[in-house]
């Protein structure tokens, strides 16, 4: 299956010899980072302002800007929350709606325009064994239903994990884990699919420090999220993947000088799973595939 090779080059790319790259980065001054969403979830803004590329500390998102959402001529004021420290609100955008994010921050005007499109509900998700030359991979495959195949769809996903083990001591319970941005070309027509590489068996054994991030240990708590989104979302957010450490800003679709993002999406989430070993299936064609070909052979 065309999936199965797409992993395999992946797990290659992953496994492969790495070259150490110093970077040597030019200072410029701070410009004001934009975040917002509208989902069937609720509303989130954030505003904060760019950092060193030296600098570890997560930039905090900023009072003191008026935000606003419109859409079909009613504005919708999103206020800052001290208890989340970020502009929030219940405000639930709906398919199919065009969505206007205004913010006005110290003296300068930041706009942008998204159109939600439909959710993508998850089918399935579970952790597979697939073998790749010497090397035993846990991967997680998701399936979701397109819902509208004919087209092409644009989505952005999340893994989160809760852990409790040692390692993580003094640090958040919750972090995220994998995250991306894929779109439905290359798969089967009204459903899409996506394997996240989690770690190969050996790291798990070794267990060194460097990996504790990338390792998933027995009992962590796994959250899944799939958010549909429009093109200049994926666009932004395919960007600042192909920049990640190399300083270059993304590719924003948001007016005003400012960068960042704004996306109106629809999100699904999985059943949340408690990641043990001996639940991991051995690699094999999915039931949703089993089910696909079954029908589409007749």
């Amino acid at each position: 299956m065309q999936k199965y090779l797409v992993l395999f080059i992946l797990v290659c790319c992953l496994t492969a010899c790495t070259k150490e790259i110093d970077f040597d980065y030019n200072e410029i001054d701070a410009v004001v980072v934009v975040e917002g969403r509208v989902t069937n979830e609720g509303t989130y803004v954030l505003v904060t302002k760019s950092r060193s590329m030296t600098d570890s500390v997560k930039s905090p998102c900023l009072p003191g800007a008026v935000v606003t959402i419109t859409a079909d001529g009613v504005n919708e004021s999103i206020a800052y929350d001290p208890q989340t420290h970020c502009y929030h609100s219940d405000f639930k955008g709906q398919a199919g709606v065009t969505y206007k994010l205004t913010v006005d921050f110290e003296g300068k005007h930041y706009e942008g325009i998204s159109t939600m499109p439909p959710a993508a509900p998850v089918l399935s998700a579970e952790f597979i064994w697939f073998d790749v030359l010497d090397e035993r991979m846990v991967v997680f495959e998701i399936w979701a239903t397109d819902p509208v195949s004919t087209e092409r769809n644009y989505y952005w996903y999340r893994m989160d994990r809760i852990t409790q083990h040692p390692h993580f001591e003094g640090r958040s319970k919750t972090e995220p884990y994998r995250w991306s941005v894929f779109d439905n070309r290359g798969n089967p027509p009204g459903l899409i699919y996506r394997d996240i590489i989690c770690m190969s068996e050996r790291m798990a054994e070794e267990d060194e420090e460097e990996n504790w991030d990338r390792i998933l240990y027995e009992g962590d708590i796994i959250t899944f999220q799939l958010m549909s989104i429009d093109r200049s979302t994926y666009d932004y957010f395919s960007s600042l993947r192909a920049g990640q450490g190399g300083g270059a800003n993304p590719k924003s679709n948001l007016t005003g000088g400012c960068t960042g993002y704004f996306t109106a999406g629809s999100i699904t989430r999985s059943e949340t799973m408690v990641f043990r070993y001996d639940a991991i299936h051995t690699e094999s064609p999915s039931t949703i595939w089993n089910q696909y070909t079954k029908t589409h052979t007749q």
